[in-house]
């Protein structure tokens, strides 16, 4: 079954952009496969094994998590809503990123204030929660075997991913899972990462993309962007946790 997905993804000739598609080894806007970068104590298959998963989605942030259309929508009407939603939506600038251990894996994370981005999240969760098809039987066991929490399991009822509203992180996905690793590969692994991603550079969220999964199991594709119409808001540096 098809799923699709409403990430942030940067623009094709942002740095950031070019830095992420690299460091995974593969491009969801052109669908083409890249060189993933030399790393000195870690070999061309190890590399491709630790960002697997990661490189099926793309580099991305998630703002809603992947689902299925509902019975009657297509998916012109997902991107017909998502044009009006970015109407009314406010762009924001991340003015810091950095590459940060989330869990058992890496990610790059904002140390600026994240309320404002958790905000514009949620606001797509519930905008878009009308289109998606009910959570099926298959889907809330598989969640369900994370290790919820009380609360998990309750925004799992509720929009059918448990990182939503105060759990929201904003992260943009850079391996799967490092807890079979050594302490040196991962010591190693996360220095390539603070320099891959050493860009002095803004990253402005100031659209939507439509991701797309054809099939279970199959690469997610970078369907459609849309533009904000809102001006760029600045994000003032804070307190991680604020």
């Amino acid at each position: 079954m098809t799923r699709y997905a409403l990430y942030f993804a940067p623009d094709d000739d942002s740095p950031w952009w070019q830095a992420g598609c690299h460091w995974l080894g593969r491009d969801p806007s052109s669908e083409q496969h890249l060189s993933q970068n030399l790393i000195a104590g870690i070999t061309p298959n190890q590399l491709a094994d630790l960002t697997q998963n990661a490189r099926r989605y793309g580099f991305h942030a998630t703002l809603k998590a992947p689902f299925s259309l509902a019975l009657g929508v297509s998916e012109g009407d997902l991107v017909q809503h998502v044009a009006q939603f970015c109407q009314q939506a406010i762009a924001l600038s991340i003015v810091t990123l950095s590459v940060q251990k989330l869990g058992d894996f890496l990610a790059l994370q904002t140390a600026t204030n994240r309320s404002a981005i958790a905000a514009l999240a949620q606001d797509c969760v519930a905008y878009f929660d009308p289109l998606r098809a009910p959570m099926t039987d298959a889907d809330w066991q598989k969640r369900r075997q994370q290790n919820l929490t009380a609360r998990q399991e309750e925004l799992l009822r509720r929009w059918a991913y448990h990182y939503t509203e105060e759990q929201y992180r904003f992260h943009m996905t850079l391996t799967d899972s490092l807890a079979h690793i050594d302490y040196s590969t991962a010591l190693i692994l996360q220095q390539a990462a603070e320099a891959c991603f050493a860009i002095d550079a803004p990253l402005s969220i100031d659209h939507l993309c439509i991701f797309k999964e054809d099939y279970p199991g199959a690469a997610f594709s970078l369907l459609h962007r849309c533009y904000f119409r809102g001006h760029v808001q600045a994000v003032s540096p804070v307190n991680i946790d604020d």
